[in-house]
């Protein structure tokens, strides 16, 4: 049980410091939403939301996994040489597979520009989505590097330092210079630029720039069912946008990226950082006896977590949006709790893989992504012509719980875990009946609404405490950290 505690801490330190690094990115983010909110109309922030697709669809098709590969196949070696050699000749091969694949888009831009926006004047921004993507795809094999080798302290000084750059590029070109979209693209190009500078200068100064096919190879081969699931899961990530363009509106579009805005933050406070630590982590423990029994409690506690983030944007998003951003905005928080609901819904993906990566049968997480494109097609046409981007919204929902339900019935062939539903259903149970508590507050103002809602949200957390969520040892286990802090801080 020692060893068991000793891990789950140390997955959990890593985790933290990701999520720090995250939350700085987020940061910026909501530093920036009242710039973008009163400095771009609703269509121009549905513009803004189609070149993210456009980067959306050129990336995962580019990427064809060799980032994770990197992470995979680190661990394939022991001698520290070969293991650099890994992380170096993916490093090149990323940079190179970008590059090659971006310069007959930029030739096609003005084409690109027409297409989606009816302007070629946007080529600009095609160009500017597509520089961007060459640094972040490289970027993405340094990040596995400092992954495996458990350096998520540095990895929080490369997000503050994007983060610095993306705030004041940004906020220059939308307050000073009326740049509107190009001026956000732009900006995001600055902060990936360093962000890619910082990383490559690190990695290539530990790991060299040896080149070796034989090692390449093999990554390829083990990537390529993650190019076939990428290219399903763009359709299913971004169908929905073109749907609400075409069926709907500009200004419809640019709600509902919006209120994607706002219900990624479990993906960026949680679902990222655990990504970033467990992506290594499970791999280091499945010798262990008590894999499984790590696996099922860190897949409790991060739905404990994503449930109560998710309650939390489900109660303030309203009170967020009216205070910084314009009228024609604030719609977008009446999407948020069905999208939050599904992103604490689709947060345990991640872990729930752990069955197909290890036993390397990644052509099952294509199957998978394939199913759901069809989810998200097919729900999607019908529930968005049904009930507009509620619809939308709705079939957000239905996705992701049908992308967990066979993620898991998969993994459980190659990696048997007993996970806690009882206590994950009682979570969910809660969770949803406190959101349904706090409609009864509506007809007060909005500022007393908002003091009853931190009420609730504590009384949410004082009761996942007493209803045998957690037992009896991790409590105690918290009480003693939360002591050692108090401690620490009095410095006694």
């Amino acid at each position: 049980m020692a060893g068991t505690q000793q891990d789950i801490g140390r997955f959990f330190r890593h985790s933290g410091i990701y999520a720090l690094g995250n939350a700085l990115n987020r940061l910026g983010a909501f530093l920036l939403l009242p710039i973008y909110t009163n400095y771009l109309s609703v269509a121009q922030y549905g513009a803004l939301e189609l070149f993210y697709v456009i980067d959306a669809v050129v990336s995962g098709i580019l990427s064809i996994g060799i980032a994770h590969a990197t992470l995979r196949f680190y661990f394939e070696y022991t001698e520290q040489g070969e293991r650099n050699t890994v992380v170096s000749t993916n490093l090149i091969a990323s940079f190179a597979i970008t590059v090659a694949g971006v310069l007959p888009l930029a030739f096609l831009a003005e084409n690109i520009a027409r297409y989606f926006f009816d302007d070629a004047a946007m080529a600009l921004g095609v160009w500017l989505i597509l520089a961007t993507l060459v640094f972040e795809l490289s970027s993405q094999v340094s990040l596995a590097y400092l992954r495996a080798k458990e350096h998520s302290v540095f990895f929080i000084a490369v997000s503050f330092g994007k983060l610095i750059v993306q705030i004041a590029v940004n906020a220059v070109l939308l307050m000073r210079f009326d740049a509107g979209v190009l001026g956000v693209l732009t900006g995001n190009l600055a902060a990936v630029a360093l962000g890619w500078a910082v990383l490559t200068g690190f990695t290539v100064r530990r790991c060299g720039m040896r080149f070796a096919l034989k090692k390449l190879i093999p990554v390829l081969k083990y990537s390529f069912p993650f190019l076939l699931s990428t290219i399903v899961a763009l359709v299913s990530a971004n169908v929905d946008r073109f749907l609400i363009n075409n069926l709907l509106s500009l200004q419809a579009l640019g709600l509902y990226a919006l209120a994607t805005k706002f219900s990624k933050l479990l993906t960026d406070l949680i679902g990222e950082p655990l990504n970033q630590a467990y992506g290594a982590f499970r791999f280091t423990i499945m010798g262990k006896e008590d894999a499984a029994a790590i696996q099922a409690r860190i897949v409790r506690y991060l739905f404990v977590a994503g449930s109560f983030v998710a309650l939390g944007l489900a109660y303030f998003t309203d009170a967020v949006l009216r205070v910084m951003s314009a009228p024609e905005y604030w719609g977008a928080a009446a999407l948020v709790p069905i999208l939050a609901l599904a992103g604490s819904i689709r947060l345990l993906t991640y872990p729930l893989q752990t069955g197909i990566l290890y036993g390397k049968h990644t052509r099952h997480i294509f199957y998978i992504g394939a199913v759901m494109a069809v989810v998200n097609a097919a729900g999607g046409l019908a529930l968005i012509a049904w009930l507009g981007v509620t619809g939308a919204c709705l079939t957000v929902l239905l996705a992701s719980v049908v992308q967990i339900a066979l993620t898991n019935h998969v993994s459980q062939r190659y990696f048997r875990v007993t996970y806690e539903y009882p206590r994950l259903l009682r979570v969910l149970g809660l969770t949803v009946a406190f959101y349904l508590i706090s409609l009864m507050f509506v007809p007060f103002g909005m500022w007393t609404v908002f003091v009853l809602k931190w009420v609730l949200l504590a009384l949410y957390a004082f009761v996942l405490l007493r209803v045998g969520v957690f037992e009896a040892e991790e409590m105690v286990q918290v009480r003693l950290f939360l002591g050692r802090q108090w401690r620490a801080l009095r410095g006694t």
